[in-house]
């Protein structure tokens, strides 16, 4: 038996999970409070298209906009970097260390400790905790950072030896967009030995494999403004990460991050399930085994697979798997398979994804199937394609051809590139960049994490400075019209004004609940609020002078604060319906219903929730009728608060992406409903009324959406219905309660006088000899041609088959539009088949095709259709001159 060193036996002891949790509490007994990861999906973030980084829940913080609880934080952040800003999807599975998914180990600090603790905390815990040699560790500043050059030298003496190298913008600087927070970066990285590399090349910040980055410093030093100028934070904070994977293949020895024990069931898993050989193809399975926890974990999070934005990205990822799954040897759907072992291996750290796991193998297994129906017809589409390039003498594939094999079927630019060289094809290449930068212009989320200009401009008319010193506006829930004091204004550009008070009434937008809007005044000013936001507690309420003078408004004066009650009371209505009719979803279509993104506004309530497939009619009325049930019970809505592990100890259930101190609020209704929610609501839910859903829809694969109406517009849905009712008796000449009875039975009779129609047209057609079509002569063979405009196959069908009966030889085309579509006809005599050689099918795909259409059949039959817009008269005399080359 072999013997291992104790370094290898730590190596192979220790777990990624282990090193995580190591992570964790180190910043624990260091006084940084423990932040669950926030979803990959950032609902309330419109800049971004997945969490990409351990700061992203804490933007608001770090920006200005939000004041924390606690100075310090740490957390185990989910990312994704798969689209926008951050997209590092073509390089996975061809490298050591790039992934879709990973996890950023991350420490926090708001406004507390600086640049020597954060350099401290990393250098103790790698070295101490990790225990990696000090010997094999670098450590990179920015190039101007004297002070972090200084502090690594003071904290780690052991560098002091040329370790300690300074780097320019690109590697040691960073900003979270154009303008707004910013400053230098310090980098530790570990050197992984020269089996790796011993050139000029293998250096810190280079591009090989033998120095790895395992730790990022972000010293939020400075604040860079719209004008150019870079100025100093008055709390200068630290955002840290360090990826969890890359330690994880460090400590544990392995040459890439796949060989850490997180990755190495998922890669044996593939190989099984695809019946190929790790060695083999060792990429394509690295690929698998990543996009599957993307994949996973972003369905988990409430996301779809669509054909815009994220949703398009994750089926780009998915489909890119499914393609390397086809290169391992897969023929069949298997992707989904994997799901069940990557929750083995992670779901005692995220519990969402066990939860939400059928419903995951569900969505991938669908998008499987139809992306290998796809890939089916992509190969086909090319095949076409190439045909068609090679007739013309062409030997390159237009750019705009390969894009749309990309876009539509799925079709990476590499497959493409190899199914062409096969065939002697080269590709466009600056084609298809051109129209891939034209795609991504139109769908990239915009990459910035400004505060919105309009904001901006009047925190600074507000005079920023004097607005934090202010004590926070307190928010009145149970007022509507209350007195306030008036603690600073000011008036913008467009000349809308600003208002801050002391108290309001106002709910500010948040948690999908649309901001509330009234009026502020008093003797010498009425300000029409039109919509406010929150910075740092103070609620800025914006809108136009109604009547007075804003010059007269002074500081320190009384008003009073009206929200418009109408409009609120439609709003709460709605709130409260929506937790009742997230509770009938998880009633009717099982447990794993889950938020995943919501309006509720004064006019109507929409609700996205993971669910697989569409709703039948019979489980929306299901869930409007236990939604109006719960109305009619007239449960009185209760609201407590209450720590936030206690409301979820007690069945609260925690919406979606929403953000929650250390008090909660939990809103229920009888034993029905119980959620975490921060939104106003009605007092009895009876105050609701009736409760509709309007539609039921797919926005995304695996995600829903339902949209419903309540109070005064579900009244007047009533309301119209019943006039409908009524207009439609009246019509049919029925009561209302047979009205349905008359209007089937009209249907009926439509059907049928509409069949009669068509047969006698076509008996018409089929009798009426030699008046319908024009007749010219190829040689012996006569060509019947005709347009029938708008008309109908059967009609088509029965003139054709007249003219192929002829015992002479006969060739006849029809063109007509039916339903929209231009239709074509061919047939010919068995005549003109036997001693003329003739065949239809043959024909029709040559012709059909030079009219960007597709058809075919049998020698003596074929049908098919041509593009809109494609003349009769045009595609009959290309069809002659065909037919004149054959009978030459």
């Amino acid at each position: 038996m072999r013997r291992y060193t104790a370094g290898e036996e730590r190596k192979l002891k220790i777990k990624t999970a282990d090193i995580r949790q190591s992570f964790l509490d180190f910043f624990q007994k260091n006084d940084h409070r423990l932040v669950p990861s926030s979803p990959v999906i950032p609902f309330d973030d419109p800049t971004i298209l997945f969490i990409n980084a351990g700061m992203n829940q804490f933007k608001d913080v770090f920006t200005g906009k939000a004041k924390s609880d606690f100075p310090r934080a740490t957390s185990s952040q989910k990312c994704i970097r798969a689209g926008g800003k951050h997209n590092d999807l073509d390089n996975v599975g061809f490298t050591a260390r790039h992934h879709t998914f990973f996890e950023m180990l991350g420490n926090f600090s708001f406004g507390d400790y600086f640049k020597e603790q954060a350099i401290l905390y990393c250098w103790e815990w790698v070295t101490r905790d990790l225990g990696l040699s000090k010997d094999r560790l670098y450590a990179s500043v920015y190039e101007t950072d004297d002070e972090a050059f200084e502090l690594w030298g003071k904290v780690a003496p052991e560098l002091r030896d040329g370790r300690i190298l300074r780097c320019g913008r690109h590697d040691n600087y960073w900003s979270m967009g154009d303008v707004g927070p910013c400053g230098p970066c310090s980098e530790l990285h570990y050197d992984r030995g020269e089996k790796y590399g011993v050139g000029p090349q293998h250096v810190v910040n280079g591009e090989t494999d033998r120095f790895v980055e395992i730790w990022n410093l972000v010293f939020m030093q400075n604040d860079q403004l719209p004008d150019g100028k870079v100025i100093d934070l008055p709390k200068p904070s630290v955002d840290t990460g360090a990826g969890l994977e890359r330690i994880a293949a460090i400590m544990q020895g392995c040459n890439t991050n796949y060989g850490i024990d997180l990755f190495q069931n998922l890669v044996t898993a593939v190989s099984e399930l695809t019946g190929s050989k790790y060695e083999d193809n060792i990429s394509s399975h690295h690929v698998v085994a990543d996009h599957i926890r993307a994949l996973t974990f972003s369905l988990a999070d409430g996301a779809g697979i669509s054909n815009e934005g994220r949703g398009y990205v994750l089926r780009r990822i998915l489909r890119r798997a499914a393609r390397h799954g086809r290169k391992l040897g897969a023929k069949e759907p298997f992707i989904y398979r994997l799901v069940p072992v990557l929750v083995n291996e992670m779901g005692a750290a995220y519990p969402e994804i066990k939860e939400k796991q059928s419903h995951i193998e569900n969505v991938i297994r669908a998008e499987e199937e139809s992306f290998l129906r796809t890939l089916d017809t992509g190969l086909e589409q090319f095949e076409h394609l190439s045909k068609k390039l090679k007739k013309t003498g062409t030997t390159v594939v237009p750019g705009e051809d390969v894009f749309k094999l990309y876009d539509t079927y799925g079709f990476p630019y590499d497959l493409t590139e190899i199914i062409a060289g096969e065939q002697g094809l080269s590709l466009d290449k600056n084609g298809f960049e051109k129209a891939m930068s034209a795609q991504q212009e139109r769908s990239k989320a915009a990459a910035g994490f400004a505060v919105e200009q309009g904001n901006r401009g009047f925190l600074e008319a507000l005079t920023e400075p004097a607005l934090e010193i202010l004590p926070a506006t307190k928010f009145v829930r149970e007022g509507l019209k209350i007195d306030a004091v008036v603690q600073l204004h000011a008036v913008g550009e467009s000349g809308e004004v600003a208002v801050v008070l002391d108290r309001t009434p106002f709910y500010a937008e948040s948690g999908g609940q649309t901001g509330d809007t009234g009026f502020i005044y008093n003797d010498a000013v009425t300000i029409e609020v039109r919509s406010l936001f929150v910075h740092q507690g103070h609620y800025v309420h914006v809108g136009k002078v109604a009547h007075g003078d804003i010059k007269k408004l002074n500081v320190e004066e009384p008003v009073t604060a009206e929200v418009d009650i109408k409009r609120r009371w439609d709003i709460m209505r709605n709130h409260t319906a929506t937790h009742l009719a997230h509770a009938a979803l998880r009633k009717v279509l099982g447990d794993h219903v889950r938020q995943s993104g919501s309006y509720v506004g004064p006019d109507r309530l929409r609700f996205d929730f993971s669910h697989h497939q569409p709703m039948t009619a019979g489980e929306v009325a299901q869930v409007e009728r236990i939604v109006n049930e719960q109305i009619l019970a007239a449960e009185t809505v209760q609201t407590d608060l209450m720590n936030v592990e206690a409301a979820k100890a007690s069945g609260a259930m925690a919406l979606f992406g929403e953000k929650y101190g250390d008090e909660v609020r939990v809103v229920s209704v009888g034993g029905f409903s119980k959620e975490l929610c921060g939104g106003t609501h009605v007092q009895n839910v009876s105050q609701i009324g009736p409760f509709f859903v309007a539609v039921e829809t797919g926005i995304a694969s695996g995600v829903r959406r339902m949209e419903a109406i309540t109070g005064q517009a579900a009244l007047s849905q009533m309301l119209d219905n019943k006039v409908f009712c009524q207009k439609v008796a009246g019509l049919v000449g029925r009561p209302e309660t047979e009205a349905l009875h008359g209007v089937e039975q009209l249907k009926e009779t439509a059907a049928a006088l509409q069949k009669e129609i068509k047969k006698v047209k076509a008996e018409m057609v089929a009798g009426a000899g030699q008046t319908v079509g024009e007749e010219s002569k190829i040689g012996e063979l006569s060509v019947w041609t005709h347009d029938f405009g708008e008309s109908d196959r059967d009609t088509m069908s029965a003139w054709i088959d007249n003219r192929k009966e002829q015992n002479e030889p006969v060739f006849a085309v029809g063109m007509g539009n039916v339903n929209g579509k231009i239709a074509v006809m061919l047939a010919a005599s068995s005549s003109a088949v036997k001693s003329h050689n003739v065949h239809v099918g043959k024909i029709t795909k040559d012709l059909l095709s030079r009219f960007g259409g597709r058809g075919g059949g049998k020698p003596n039959f074929a049908q098919g259709g041509v593009d809109e817009g494609t003349k009769a008269v045009e595609m009959f005399a290309v069809l002659k001159e065909m037919l004149k080359e054959t009978q030459g």
